[in-house]
């Protein structure tokens, strides 16, 4: 399957102050346990560190849709709403391109 095939999701999502860091592994846990991606980051903003941005590629759309309806999903979903200061913004994109940069 070309990369343009899998769906993926760019999310942002900002954590009440001082959740930061539970915010980010709880992320980060829920990306390594699903076993849905394919490829994901998780990056924190230089400017405010309780805000996450998560970049998600599924390995297919049967992965991303299992991912979604597991309970996983579920629990994670709501321990990290309890987390957030305001609605989280979620795209549904697919990747372009995400190869690796080889040093000259």
């Amino acid at each position: 399957m070309a990369i343009q095939d899998q769906p993926a999701y760019i999310i942002r999502m900002r954590a009440k102050p001082g959740m930061g860091d539970k915010l980010f592994e709880l992320a980060t846990i829920g990306m390594m346990k699903s076993g849905a991606s394919d490829r994901f980051i998780i990056a924190r903003e230089d400017q405010d560190p309780d805000v996450l941005w998560n970049i998600e590629v599924f390995k297919s759309n049967e992965a991303k849709a299992g991912y979604e309806s597991s309970p996983l999903a579920d629990q994670l979903r709501d321990e990290i709403l309890g987390l957030l200061a305001e609605a989280p913004m979620r795209v549904a994109v697919h990747p372009y391109s995400a190869l690796p940069i080889i040093e000259t």
